[in-house]
């Protein structure tokens, strides 16, 4: 497997240390996998941000002191380029969406195989959102009648497409020889007719509904 020219910086916040000692073994065996610092609770995640600036952190939902949904928040609104992972045991409906909707990237579950997990964390780091398969039926309650009658434009199932490849909204712009504020005022149309407030959990939706 070809390596990539810089190591995948991770930074793992849980409150199990078992959860610790597994991934930081399993990081340790891949070769472009770095793990740069470990937390135990949100508060713990901010303040180690700040100082490694990770380029993905995996994050647990449930934890003392801050838990991971209040500690995604408070990481993305300085940090707006790190990628978040909700990683956690718990699958029910409002712990999924309160993720997403904090600006997580995807919502995996701890008992995800070694080799799946290693493939998810490429995936992120392309820019991509991940949602565990078994997730999906939970989420955002989707009414599919809603969403097919959405009615979006072709310029705005475009860009959808794009974005669910991982594609920025600058490299949109430079694809489609558009303005960065014209790309802007599309997505704003496209989450106020899914009905959704971040581009991730449009991204969900448009899948499960088969826009994309």
């Amino acid at each position: 497997m070809m390596t990539r020219p810089n190591p995948i910086r991770l930074m793992l916040v849980d409150d199990h240390r078992v959860v610790h000692q597994a991934l930081a073994e399993m990081i340790s065996f891949v070769e472009d996998f770095e793990l740069v610092a470990q937390g135990s609770n949100g508060q713990e995640a901010i303040t180690l941000c700040a100082e490694f600036q990770p380029d993905i952190i995996l994050m647990d939902v449930v934890m003392p002191v801050m838990d991971g949904i209040e500690a995604t928040s408070r990481i993305l609104s300085d940090n707006p380029h790190i990628k978040i992972l909700a990683l956690s045991s718990f699958q029910d409906e409002v712990s999924v969406n309160s993720m997403l909707k904090s600006g997580a990237v995807g919502y995996i579950l701890k008992n995800t195989s070694v080799d799946e997990l290693e493939s998810i964390i490429r995936t992120v780091a392309e820019g991509n959102t991940v949602i565990d398969s078994s997730l999906m039926q939970k989420i955002l309650q989707p009414n599919l009648s809603h969403y097919s009658n959405a009615s979006l434009s072709p310029r705005e199932l475009e860009i959808i497409k794009m974005i669910s490849r991982g594609m920025s909204y600058n490299q949109i712009a430079d694809s489609l020889t558009i303005s960065l504020s014209t790309v802007k005022f599309h997505i704003g149309n496209i989450l106020s007719k899914l009905g959704v407030e971040t581009r991730n959990e449009a991204i969900v939706v448009a899948a499960k509904s088969n826009i994309i």
